[in-house]
């Protein structure tokens, strides 16, 4: 996973949330925020271009394209889209060859 400059926590407090904290019986969320290091430019990898379809997720992707789900993250990452939901159908999606040189890269940023 990418290196983390800081973590910031946060109380959310939202009233539109009382009624989702009220059944379960708390007041607020503790909320981790992580900002991550952002010196690997995603352009320097060679990819694949994926448009994503109906029924697709992350966890299949990277499953389909690295023979596991544990690098979801990575193509994620690459894409600036942290998590399922911010894919739509028709999105064009790249995916890196190699998923390892993207673990070389982010392990060598200082």
């Amino acid at each position: 996973m990418p290196k983390i400059n800081n973590i910031r926590k946060v109380i959310n407090t939202n009233t539109i949330y009382d009624k989702m904290l009220e059944e379960r019986g708390v007041r607020s969320i503790n909320i981790l925020i992580y900002q991550y290091q952002n010196k690997v430019y995603v352009d320097q990898f060679r990819r694949y271009k994926y448009i994503w379809k109906k029924g697709d997720n992350l966890f299949r992707l990277s499953n389909k394209f690295y023979n596991t789900k544990d690098y979801w993250w990575i193509i994620a990452f690459c894409n600036r889209k942290p998590t399922d939901s911010h894919f739509e159908i028709g999105d064009e999606v790249f995916i890196p060859t190699s998923a390892s040189d993207v673990l070389r890269a982010l392990e060598n940023v200082s």
